[in-house]
């Protein structure tokens, strides 16, 4: 195998965890704001936990989608240093 198609396989499974990475961190944050949002549903209606559930709820939520989300934005970073090394199909 030359070191040629060595580096391309490498920088090929490296885009391909960035792919991962990117996809993988929406989808988990948009799962974790859906279970967060059970448990805030029930504090909601508990007469005592009411007045502050949605103000934290709130800042979750907020908090979570940055952290997710830059997560994300690592992942398309990585994607985009994958693909300035990768040379275009014939050229040397």
């Amino acid at each position: 195998m030359k070191p040629a198609h060595n580096l391309d396989w490498w920088l090929g499974a490296a885009d391909l965890v960035a792919v991962g990475v990117t996809e993988g961190a929406s989808h988990i944050g948009q799962v974790h704001l859906a279970i967060a949002d059970h448990s805030f549903n029930v504090l909601a209606r508990v007469p005592v936990t009411r007045p502050v559930s949605e103000p934290v709820r709130v800042i979750h939520h907020g908090i979570s989608r940055c952290c997710y989300g830059a997560v994300a934005q690592s992942g398309r970073l990585c994607q985009w240093l994958v693909r300035l090394q990768r040379k275009p199909p014939g050229s040397q």
